[in-house]
């Protein structure tokens, strides 16, 4: 089952999330917040993940970070393929770039408000946390 880390204070990250599961991202795939006690494991016996302000996406022991996490992720959408192959295009070190600048300056760009979970969406976070709509973090299971 590939699990996705992703920022759950970051209401960029978490929007992204709930974009990939209303566009269609597979059952299988699972989320987990970077500041669970999952996410802190993932971080023990991986310290370089500590490298990356980053969605990590972790497929068996294969860990993919920054700009080939999205795209592999975008890549299992219908109707989506297209993007993620233009994307994949663009040479890494350059889509990298990209993504640490948006990392690194999301407070200060366009407001945002956070996405509600439905019933059905909550279903993919693996017993942590979802955001309700007042953007507080509540438990899922």
């Amino acid at each position: 089952m590939p699990i996705v880390y992703y920022d759950d204070r970051c209401i960029y990250c978490y929007n992204y999330v709930i974009w990939l599961i209303r566009h269609g991202l597979p059952k299988n795939y699972q989320f987990v917040p970077l500041k669970s006690d999952a996410g802190r494991q993932l971080q023990q016996t991986n310290p370089e993940v500590l490298n990356y302000n980053s969605v990590i996406l972790q497929e068996g022991s294969q860990l993919t970070y920054q700009s080939t996490a999205i795209i592999k992720l975008i890549y299992q959408l219908h109707g989506y393929k297209w993007l993620a192959a233009l994307i994949w295009l663009v040479p890494k070190p350059l889509r990298n770039l990209g993504y640490r600048f948006f990392a690194e300056n999301r407070d200060r760009m366009w407001q945002t408000r956070w996405a509600q979970a439905t019933e059905s969406e909550k279903a993919y976070f693996i017993g942590e946390q979802y955001v309700d709509i007042k953007g507080l973090a509540q438990k899922s299971n």
